[in-house]
């Protein structure tokens, strides 16, 4: 068990060394383990969607390979998170909207997208973009708009609304219309599942902590992109 150990802990460093040998500055952060935003104001930038991001990503300045990276950034299942930065130490929360790398779920917001490249916040306090590759192999980034996003990872996993979300944001409507009659409302959910999603909102199934199943539209989502809950992440 000693030797599988070293053996890891040997692996990690020689990745770490290689990875970021010609950057000035390396912070090696300690073991860090989810990110999930439960609040209205865990996240600070949304976008237009998110990148699903591999375990190394580059985060160039400009959708080109030969320019500037702005940063690198490595981390495991077992702990290890690793920043290129030359100022301060960096969290996962500083970084993504959802961190979950042993069910590799690691998402950036996404500001703008291309053919080739993503365009992402990596700096979630100071609202700092940069551009990351899209997928390629085993490295790189996929996009989705958030659409598809709740709907694929939401069929699988479920979501849930944020924790200080208002109690009136938490009804269900008849239609996808907030001039529509609210049919029925949810206070602690045990879980939603999305059925179908138009615009910024969702038809939904709820199930209540006391297992009562209720369905109608939720609202989703604000007129600005503002969300108001998130996938699960297992």
């Amino acid at each position: 068990m000693k030797k599988i150990f070293i053996y890891i802990l040997i692996s990690f460093f020689s990745v770490f060394q290689a990875v970021f040998a010609d950057s000035a500055f390396q912070y090696a952060n300690p073991s860090y383990t989810n990110f999930t935003p439960y609040y209205t104001n865990s996240v600070n930038h949304y976008g237009i969607g998110a990148a699903r991001v591999t375990n190394f990503i580059e985060i160039y300045e400009k959708p080109d390979l030969n320019s500037k990276v702005l940063q690198r950034i490595y981390w495991n299942n077992i702990g290890n998170f690793v920043v290129s930065n030359k100022t301060k130490m960096q969290k996962p929360s500083d970084i993504f909207i959802l961190y979950s790398p042993k069910e590799n779920m690691v998402f950036l917001s996404v500001e703008d997208e291309d053919d080739d490249w993503i365009n992402v916040c990596f700096d979630q306090k100071n609202l700092k973009f940069g551009w990351v590759k899209k997928e390629n192999g085993k490295h790189g980034a996929k996009f989705y708009s958030y659409k598809d996003l709740f709907f694929e990872f939401g069929k699988k996993h479920g979501i849930y609304t944020f924790r200080n979300l208002p109690a009136d944001f938490k009804t269900l409507h008849s239609s996808p219309s907030i001039e529509s009659n609210v049919v029925d409302e949810f206070d602690y959910p045990k879980f939603i599942t999305p059925w179908l999603i138009q615009g910024n909102w969702m038809l939904v199934k709820v199930v209540t902590m006391d297992n009562e199943t209720k369905t109608g539209w939720f609202h989703w989502r604000s007129d600005n992109g503002r969300l108001y809950g998130f996938i699960n992440a297992q």
